[in-house]
């Protein structure tokens, strides 16, 4: 297994995108009701330069319409001092204005296409201020390191591209030609996509997240999705095979892993946990793909975020 490239917080601007990915990350966040104008990720990965790495998409507008986003950020006011300037000099604060954003990482480069409420010309003055240089359409700074370029350009969609890479001007990559994808995009407001060769648990990881990463091994790519339905979320896992038998046995992996963590749940009396909560799955292949689905209450979900 390759081990997956760690996704830190960018410097300056970059911050919102960074907290926003930690958001969708950190429980494939969820919103108690709504109706919600749903963004056009297809649109919005086609944007992306050519690639083939670990894939985040949220829908701001149905987080901040729920409250979840103002749970899990808190309010606004409590971030760095540095985060606070880029916020009085640019008026871009993300709680409010970020609708939705891609972020997409690979190799230790990150590309973001977001879309947002954003003053162009204060955002440029914003990157000069910062020692920054702006060529035509495209601005770039020096990040936290000689490394972390920070570039952006203004999409002829009127969305923004952002990049994190050591190329400063790598961010004149975005809107070329987009590339046909091996996967189904979601339409669900929040999903992760990973190909099969960054699959690896991270370093610390509990025995039952290593556990479900070693179930998975073998897979072509993975593919999370969150759906609000009724009370609670509708959350699913398609694992993407080599062929339909392969798919049956990470199924009955799968399943092996689930058994296990619905052990230690009836011995431990532990209905509450985010493990408990993922040993109620259940797992079963169709055709090519291993596919997981979990049925979670909205209530029992509350008790796990911040």
């Amino acid at each position: 297994m390759v081990s997956c490239e760690t996704v830190g917080a960018s410097r300056k601007i970059w911050i919102t995108a960074a907290v926003v990915a930690a958001l969708a990350a950190a429980a494939f966040l969820v919103w108690l009701h709504g109706p919600w104008r749903a963004a056009d990720a297809r649109a919005m990965l086609a944007e992306l330069p050519a690639g083939d790495g670990l894939t985040v998409f949220a829908d701001m507008r149905a987080l901040r319409q729920s409250g979840i986003l103002q749970r899990l950020a808190g309010e606004a006011g409590a971030e760095s001092e540095e985060y606070r300037g880029f916020v009085a000099a640019t008026g871009f604060e993300y709680r409010r204005d970020l609708d939705a954003f891609i972020l997409r990482s690979e190799d230790g480069r990150r590309w973001i296409v977001a879309e947002a409420r954003l003053d162009y010309g204060k955002l440029r003055r914003y990157f000069l201020a910062q020692g920054g240089r702006c060529v035509s359409e495209l601005c770039s700074m020096q990040g936290s390191a000689p490394e972390r370029q920070i570039s952006w350009v203004r999409l002829k969609s009127g969305r923004l591209g952002m990049a994190v890479n050591p190329d400063p001007l790598a961010a004149a990559a975005f809107g070329g030609k987009a590339e046909a994808l091996a996967w189904p995009v979601p339409e669900t407001p929040l999903w992760l996509y990973l190909p099969g060769r960054m699959l690896a648990a991270p370093e610390g990881a509990p025995a039952w997240l290593a556990l479900a990463v070693d179930g998975m091994r073998g897979a072509q790519w993975l593919l999370w999705s969150a759906r609000p339905e009724g009370s609670g979320l509708d959350l699913r896992l398609q694992i993407q095979c080599a062929d339909a038998d392969k798919a049956k046995e990470m199924a009955g992996r799968w399943e092996g892993v689930l058994e296990s963590l619905r052990e230690a749940a009836r011995q431990q009396g532990d209905r509450v946990s985010l493990p408990a909560i993922l040993a109620e799955g259940k797992f079963q292949a169709r055709g090519e793909s291993a596919e997981g689905r979990w049925r979670i209450e909205w209530g029992r979900l509350e008790k796990l975020l911040p």
